[in-house]
């Protein structure tokens, strides 16, 4: 049995049109960080690669007002909900 390449996931994503970045773990390109590149050297040694991470969908609270028998009352919610109309949204920052 073959063993697989060391980049399969990345050299499949790449030809399908997924963006592609490297890292240099080698000389003066080491300290440059990930970067997109466009035509990877898949059997050059001092370089890593990796499918470019796609940013994460923000997270809202969605702010309703409700009136209760109590008076008028404000929920926060982690999910829109079309039988309501809200009043502003929280965006949730990750840490």
């Amino acid at each position: 049995m073959n063993k697989q390449h060391k980049w399969a996931k990345e050299i499949k994503a790449w030809a399908d049109g997924a963006e592609i970045e490297c890292l240099y773990t080698e000389g003066a390109g080491a300290k440059s960080g990930w970067m997109v590149i466009s035509e990877p050297d898949w059997g050059y040694e001092q370089i890593k690669y990796r499918i470019k991470p796609q940013p994460k969908e923000p997270q809202y609270l969605y702010v309703y007002k409700m009136m209760t028998n109590e008076g008028l009352k404000i929920q926060f919610w982690d999910i829109y909900t079309y039988q309501k109309e809200y009043i502003g949204k929280i965006k949730l920052e990750d840490e």
